[in-house]
């Protein structure tokens, strides 16, 4: 297809290396993630969108470009990545990708063979030499798509869609290009205006000593915040796990088979980084033993993958018997499996002793007697886990004595956040007394027992001032400043750490000099950030009109109700 690329491009290089995509193996396999892979066939509809049906290989064709785009986002597969999975980015990116394709179609967006060849070469493109690498591009068509179980025609439909929702952001996000230079040099220059002021901090460490622990006003505290002390609804299910280390015989078997792996190994190493890789006592870890780290990550991978097949199996059988809060047990003895029960615990926990994702939880907490199994494995770091319905535990109240050290610091840490509230108002009504008989600023806080601190001149754009006595202030202490008129004194405002009083000396304007040199690029980044903004919006709107309805929808539907 793509035999006009060029081996010259003037933009970005985003270069691929062959990454290792055993674990994506593992947990994208069509026939193993998709909860409609086994009761439906390609052509039959699980979804829908604009009332239009949604065929099951529609579906996965757009989840195997979601995982593409992930890819060549992060230059690493989705399912390596434990944050990923359980905020479910990759379900809201097939959201978007299965929206932005539809209007692909609508809006008859047709991508020539140059456009999809260009942007190859900018995405396999060597930084230094502005040159095309077509060795990365072979190895990538070679090894990386076949070992994620994608295809060339997965890789070049991706393309053809990428190049064409480019053109969409194009489109859809002009209003956000919009911007005048006149317009960007003065949000430039409030953003880079800077403010010369002087400080005093209240820490609140210096108010410990002064908090006593009264029993009456303990449990006077306790009762007015029971809400806060009250345990959470709590879950108890029963569980089945298949262990990837019964099935270490068979991993070792497939590594055995795999004529690349040496490659794969490599090649994780160089992506990942030396940095990445340490021992039990934090220190890196030399090459050979960074290796032997992976093959054993990709050995238990392939363990998870055959305990994964033994839990669908498992499953099967479970999801035709007639729903009863005993079934899974009943199997798991007549299979000659062990079933057991979690220790109790709240939503979007994780139960005690198990290494577990929380789409464990969300899934126990989707259970009921009506509906006592969940029909999905859920793999572990080291096991794959089906449940079910066991018990719920109502909220209920500790007692005091059961949780008084929580209550007691709790207690603590508002009464010095009292008493520094306090004292900060003393502080601020001493300072306008003294300001008013013509005092110095730093005169007025001696006075008063404090010492004043005069900072460096900062703007809204400063990220660290190491003067500060505790770094979080810093947001707070910018929003005082910069709403102050030079000579004027802010009220006390209270920091996670204690609490500050600013007065702005004065408003230091960025040089016209400055200016002239930055606001090219300024110009340039405002824009593209303006253009996604309104694509963004645009996007949002869209897939409300769209009612898009996804396989995952009916798992979320469960949860919620």
């Amino acid at each position: 297809m793509f035999a006009s690329i060029r081996r010259h491009q003037k933009w970005l290089w985003i270069f691929i290396s062959a990454v290792t995509i055993i674990s994506f193996v593992a947990f994208f396999s069509p026939n193993q993630q998709n909860p409609f892979a086994r009761k439906t066939s390609g052509t039959e509809p699980v979804g829908s969108i604009n009332g239009r049906p949604i065929t099951r290989d529609e579906y996965l064709d757009v989840y195997r470009e979601a995982h593409l785009r992930y890819l060549f986002s992060y230059g690493r597969w989705p399912e390596n990545d434990e944050a990923t999975r359980q905020l479910g980015i990759m379900e809201q990116e097939t959201r978007n990708r299965l929206l932005l394709t539809e209007k692909l179609k609508e809006l008859d967006v047709r991508v020539s063979e140059k456009a999809a060849a260009d942007w190859i070469v900018e995405a396999f493109q060597d930084r230094e030499r502005k040159t095309f690498r077509k060795d990365a591009y072979e190895n990538f068509i070679k090894n990386t798509l076949p070992e994620g179980r994608l295809s060339q025609k997965d890789f070049e439909r991706f393309v053809r869609h990428e190049v064409g929702i480019q053109h969409l952001i194009n489109v859809a996000g002009l209003s956000g290009k919009l911007v005048t230079p006149q317009e960007a040099e003065a949000i430039y220059r409030r953003e880079h205006e800077q403010v010369d002021t002087e400080a005093v901090f209240l820490s609140s460490s210096n108010y410990l000593s002064a908090v006593t622990m009264d029993p009456t006003a303990l449990a006077t505290f306790y009762t007015n915040n029971a809400a806060s002390y009250r345990d959470p609804e709590r879950i108890q299910v029963s569980y089945v796990k298949f262990d990837a280390t019964n099935h270490l015989a068979e991993a070792d078997q497939k590594l055995s088979q795999m004529t690349n792996i040496h490659q794969i190994v490599e090649a994780t190493y160089q992506q990942r980084g030396t940095n990445s890789f340490v021992d039990a006592n934090n220190q890196p870890m030399t090459p050979d033993a960074a290796k032997q780290k992976i093959r054993d990550e990709i050995r238990q991978t392939l363990g998870l993958t055959e305990a994964h097949k033994k839990a669908i199996d498992f499953a099967n059988k479970l999801i035709a018997l007639p729903p009863q809060t005993n079934n899974l047990a009943n199997l798991a003895a007549a299979e000659g499996l062990l079933s057991q029960i979690t220790e109790p615990f709240g939503q979007n926990e994780e139960p005690p002793n198990l290494k577990v994702p929380l789409t464990f939880s969300q899934a126990a907490f989707s259970l009921s007697p009506q509906e006592p199994v969940y029909e999905q494995p859920i793999v572990g770091e080291e096991s794959v886990y089906l449940i079910g319905w066991n018990k719920r535990i109502p909220s209920s109240l500790p007692p005091l004595d059961s949780i008084r050290a929580k209550v007691e610091e709790d207690f603590r840490r508002n009464k010095v956040r009292e008493l520094v509230s306090n004292a900060g108002n003393e502080l601020y009504n001493s300072i306008t007394n003294a300001l008013a008989q013509g005092k110095a600023f730093s005169a007025a806080v001696a006075e008063a027992n404090f010492t004043s601190i005069d900072l460096p001149p900062f703007s809204q754009k400063t990220t660290v001032l190491p003067e500060l006595p505790y770094r979080n202030s810093l947001p707070s202490l910018k929003n005082s400043a910069f709403a102050l008129s030079p000579g004027k004194l802010s009220s006390f405002t209270q920091a996670s750490d204690g609490g500050f009083i600013v007065r702005l000396q004065a408003k230091v304007p960025v040089s016209d000099a400055r200016v002239k040199e930055e606001l090219p690029d300024f110009l340039a980044d405002l824009r593209r950030s303006r253009q996604y903004e309104a694509f963004s919006e645009w996007l949002r709107k869209e897939r409300e009109l769209a009612q898009i309805i996804l396989p995952t929808d009916k798992t979320e539907n469960k949860a919620a109700n």
